[in-house]
């Protein structure tokens, strides 16, 4: 493996390992995405700069490197990837800075000054993490303000398909054409104050995914409803919890209302009986629209199969345990065998999802990683979050579980 993966040159990349991946994963790409650029001119072929962008799909950096040839750009990715070992090997070897999702960490700005100071391109994707539904995020405003910080040139690139050709909630990518289009560079000084050059950064990739440009539609997709049940976690007409399902990858039903029933096509267009149509995100919004719900026991999510892993100091999983796990209106309830931990809601400090399965949990002594499987861990984000936000629970019976 050693030979595949040399050590990093002077610049902090390695040029062999580069053109290894390149000649692996770009015939990937290309036959899954069809990537054309659009606006050339504007792309940079070294630094120092940043290159930011909207970010739904796991190959958005392939695509944003897809003509590059000279050299890749390096960036930070969470560290959850870094877990497995081949991922580890190719990210280390293009300089890749592991970081935590939305936890301040120093050394992570020193690592990217230091980057700057080597003339790389640092891609960062400045929403946080994949979109789930196609739209716009909010920036992380410390991104913006390093942007600004470091006075060199900030290049916007929109990535128009990548939503569509593979959503997060999604068991299978869809083939399609990208257009990865790059926008003139942003100058941080050439800006009066940091919220105009904020603005102008947020309106850089505004772009809502869900309504693209007509080439960069889906042409084909396999079960394209499968995995919807990670995004409509509820009910849209009874919002009983985990009752949404796809029996083949093309129908949705629900276990609670027989009248719910649509058709998904390769676009994730949802069509019902009348011919008329929708998108993921107008059932989305329903169900984020119904009040959070508790039985008599104050339950709000109950007794979910899961595997939790404590993730030690030194960032590596450990202990890995089957365990249920249950939210309450003020907790969240760990069980494993005989052994039993609470994490009060209050003292969640951070939230986050790896892939579209995983639940990251920070407290201020621990970090838990927790896999759901099927079910939908962005339900526990948006839930842990109302509560946190002193969202009272309303009173019903145990069937919208």
């Amino acid at each position: 493996m050693a030979s595949f993966f040399p050590r990093q040159n002077e610049r902090g990349f390695s040029m062999p390992a580069f053109r290894f991946m390149r000649s692996v994963i770009r015939p990937v790409v290309r036959y899954y995405n069809h990537p054309r650029i659009v606006q050339h001119e504007n792309m940079p072929v070294t630094g120092p700069c940043f290159i930011f962008a909207n970010h739904s799909s796991n190959f958005d950096p392939f695509l944003i490197n897809y003509e590059m040839t000279g050299e890749p750009t390096t960036g930070v990715m969470t560290r959850y990837q870094f877990f497995k070992t081949l991922p580890r090997l190719f990210m280390s070897s293009a300089g890749v800075i592991p970081t935590s999702k939305y936890v301040p960490e120093p050394e992570v700005i020193r690592s990217v000054m230091k980057m700057l100071e080597r003339n790389r391109m640092i891609l960062i994707f400045p929403e946080g993490g994949r979109r789930w539904d196609g739209r716009p995020k909010p920036l992380i405003e410390a991104t913006i303000k390093l942007f600004r910080k470091m006075n060199v040139p900030v290049h916007p690139v929109q990535i128009h398909g990548s939503y569509l050709s593979w959503p997060r909630w999604a068991d299978h990518p869809r083939r399609n054409r990208m257009d990865i289009r790059w926008l003139p560079p942003l100058h941080p000084g050439h800006f009066d104050d940091y919220d105009s050059f904020s603005r102008a950064c947020h309106n850089a990739i505004a772009i809502d995914e869900n309504d693209p440009p007509e080439p960069v539609l889906p042409y084909a997709a396999r079960k394209p409803a499968a995995g919807i049940q990670r995004i409509l976690y509820r009910c849209p007409e009874t919002g009983v919890q985990n009752a949404v399902y796809s029996p083949d990858g093309i129908q949705l039903l629900s276990r609670r209302a027989p009248e719910f029933r649509l058709l998904m096509n390769a676009c994730s267009e949802l069509e019902d009986g009348s011919g008329r149509k929708a998108h993921v995100t107008e059932i989305f919004d329903r169900i984020n629209d119904m009040p959070l719900y508790r039985d008599y026991r104050n339950i709000v999510i109950p007794d979910t199969p899961c595997t939790v892993n404590r993730i030690s100091d030194e960032h590596r999983l450990q202990n890995p345990r089957h365990a249920h796990i249950r939210l309450t209106t003020s907790h969240i309830e760990i069980r494993w065998g005989s052994d039993r931990r609470r994490l009060p809601v209050e003292d969640i400090q951070f939230i986050s999802i790896e892939k579209n399965h995983k639940l990251m949990l920070t407290t201020s002594g621990d970090t838990f990683l927790i896999t759901l499987g099927k079910r939908s861990a962005l339900q526990w984000q948006l839930y842990i979050r109302r509560l946190q936000s002193g969202e009272q629970a309303v009173k019903t019976h145990e069937g919208v579980f």
